[in-house]
């Protein structure tokens, strides 16, 4: 069963009795191992497998680190992603953020928490990815600070907002991935905070497409933390000709 990897406490926790499956809404007769159906466990794209160990894209050779992160500088030590963004994983990922189903955050939140906490990493502060103004009122709500905040209250660890998005960019959906990590630069800046070097900062996000996104803003956030970390509901699976557009 799912959950006995990692302790039913645990998973009872997380989990309480008695809910439905969250992806179809079927009844879940064993919810305290998973929460899910055995119809949806079959469609559901979980990160489980062989994942880089830095940025959690998933590799299907014997690498330990994929390309990218060994050609490019990252400043977070490690990215945690329960779920690769596809199939039905994506359809839920979706209707969260644009049908504004919010509940579905604490669910996400401690899936996201389970990674966590199976690798022992400790966190000691809490941010989020920002949003503009006037994108946050069109979509009435952040995304990324929601599951920041179910995040911390599961961890126990204080949420801050410490970065604001500067402006807006023109939407990426179809834009390649050398133009993504391009159109990153000037995008975020670091709010007037103290160092805290002694502190381990985890950095949230809903989707983590090619990492430039969380790159330049764990960038941002070395500048005053001992160690970034960064989390997000799923990792994309990037083709391997990355000037395609996807």
């Amino acid at each position: 069963m799912f959950f006995k990897k990692v302790g039913n406490g645990f998973a009872n926790l997380l989990f309480p009795d008695n809910i439905k499956c969250f992806f179809c809404g079927d009844d879940v007769p064993d919810f305290e191992y998973k929460p899910f159906c055995d119809g949806c466990e079959k469609k559901i794209s979980f990160n489980n497998k062989k994942r880089c160990l830095v940025c959690s894209e998933p590799i299907d050779d014997d690498k330990v680190v994929c390309d990218e992160c060994k050609k490019t500088k990252r400043y977070f030590k490690r990215a945690f992603c329960p779920f690769v963004y596809e199939g039905l994983v994506r359809k839920v990922i979706l209707a969260y953020k644009d049908s504004n189903e919010r509940y579905r955050a604490k669910t996400f939140a401690k899936f996201m928490a389970e990674d966590i906490k199976k690798s022992g990493v400790k966190i000691d502060v809490i941010t989020f990815v920002p949003m503009t103004k006037k994108k946050q009122r069109k979509r009435s709500f952040n995304q990324a600070e929601l599951l920041a905040k179910k995040l911390g209250e599961i961890l126990g660890v204080e949420v801050v907002p410490l970065l604001k998005k500067v402006r807006d960019e023109k939407s990426q959906k179809f834009s390649s991935y050398s133009e993504r990590q391009k159109n990153i630069n000037g995008l975020y800046a670091l709010l007037d905070i103290p160092s805290h070097k002694d502190k381990t900062i985890l950095l949230v996000d809903d989707i983590i497409t090619t990492c430039a996104t969380v790159n330049f803003c764990s960038m941002l956030l070395s500048q005053k933390f001992k160690e970034v970390y960064v989390c997000a509901i799923a990792r994309n699976r990037l083709r391997k000709n990355k000037d395609v557009e996807f």
